[in-house]
């Protein structure tokens, strides 16, 4: 399917509301469109919950360019199976891999510890350099992060810092069994306190839910969060024990199922949204400056 280079085309995604599809384009051209998917832990699916995100707008004719500016744990002999590789393939980006993913390294470490290993450190003009450089090719941008919303970066800055520092909207990846909701609830609590925005919550499934006490946590996880997150849960996200040895089979199933396309609805309707708001905004002003 082509493309939209120069906005967001709705009416190409049929299974959207009407009232959605049928938005002046005015309204999203003008919002921020810029995502960015962090996490409650390292290891929750923040990947493939882009991937699949990506992969759902891309079918549905929206041009996603994607960055992942931080990654560790990426050997020299499966760069081509790395975050920024996945998500590069999900979009089918031709954007350079030195701007999608800016720092890569070599150990499963933290980016503070990474960065100590080799002998580097990581500036964050030239993460926002190669951001704006992709958001200005594309009609939207789904950021990834590195692991959860405190892993420190610098000796001054962590991921939460990043979020803020590119304004982008977020998306929280979270597990849907025992321990979620903890973890959850302080992420959210991290991103309100710095008035960072937040679309959805994402539940993923990391392990198989087989026994009754695994059914019972888990209805216990996603109804609680459900009450108390203050956003929209979506999920949880059924796991797949094939994910990772037929990612792009995996990743086509996983775009058409009801919470990922749920969440890129959540996605579509923030942007909208905040473009009305945008507009309404700006004829209050040149109403009171023509006044």
């Amino acid at each position: 399917m082509k493309k939209v280079k120069s906005s967001l085309n709705l009416d190409l995604d049929l299974s959207l509301p009407h009232a959605m599809r049928q938005t002046k384009r005015q309204a999203y051209d003008s919002a921020p469109r810029r995502f960015f998917i962090t996490a409650t832990d390292t290891g929750v699916g923040k990947t493939l919950v882009a991937s699949a995100l990506v992969t759902c707008l891309t079918q549905r004719g929206i041009d996603v360019g994607v960055m992942k500016p931080i990654e560790t744990g990426v050997l020299r002999s499966a760069k081509g199976q790395s975050d920024g590789a996945r998500l590069k393939s999900a979009a089918g980006s031709c954007d350079p891999m030195a701007e999608i993913s800016p720092y890569v390294f070599r150990l499963p470490v933290a980016p503070l510890s990474a960065t100590q290993e080799e002998g580097t450190t990581i500036r964050v003009a030239t993460i926002m350099r190669d951001f704006r450089a992709l958001r200005q090719k594309h009609a939207l941008m789904v950021v990834e992060g590195v692991g959860g919303v405190y892993v420190p970066i610098t000796h001054s800055l962590n991921v939460l810092d990043l979020i803020y520092r590119m304004k982008l909207t977020a998306i929280v990846v979270g597990q849907s069994g025992l321990g979620g909701i903890n973890h959850a609830l302080l992420t959210l609590h991290a991103l309100r306190r710095r008035k960072i925005p937040v679309v959805a919550l994402v539940l993923n499934q990391r392990r198989p839910v087989i026994t009754e006490t695994a059914r019972a946590q888990e209805q216990s996880t996603v109804s609680l969060l459900q009450l108390l997150a203050g956003v929209p849960v979506v999920g949880p996200l059924p796991y797949s024990p094939s994910v990772n040895r037929n990612w792009n089979e995996s990743l086509v199933r996983l775009a058409g199922t009801a919470p990922i396309t749920k969440l890129a609805r959540l996605v579509l309707a923030r942007i909208i949204h905040e473009g009305s708001s945008r507009k309404r905004a700006d004829a209050k002003r040149d109403g009171h400056s023509e006044a």
